[in-house]
């Protein structure tokens, strides 16, 4: 390929590249502004009360044990996690 041809390219295809790179930053910058997890319960104690003992990702959805799996970033998506109001 020659220099006119990667310049023609750049000129062309630059505003699409660029906005794929804006979205891109915008989401790993969303991703760092922390979520509260959705708390779910999966199984009941001896006197039939709910046991919440799962939390779900806010972004991506997966399910960890609310009692082993303790983080400050999903470790699946690496969304940020706010445990202010739950623990």
């Amino acid at each position: 390929m020659t220099v006119q041809e990667v310049l023609e390219l750049l000129t062309f295809k630059a505003p699409e590249l660029i906005n794929i790179i804006l979205k891109a930053m915008k989401k790993a910058i969303d991703k760092q502004v922390p979520k509260k997890p959705d708390i779910i319960g999966d199984g009941y104690d001896d006197i039939g009360n709910l046991i919440y003992d799962t939390w779900i990702c806010p972004c991506c959805e997966k399910q960890y044990e609310l009692d082993y799996d303790d983080y400050k970033f999903c470790p699946n998506c690496g969304q940020a996690l706010d445990w202010s109001d739950i623990k």
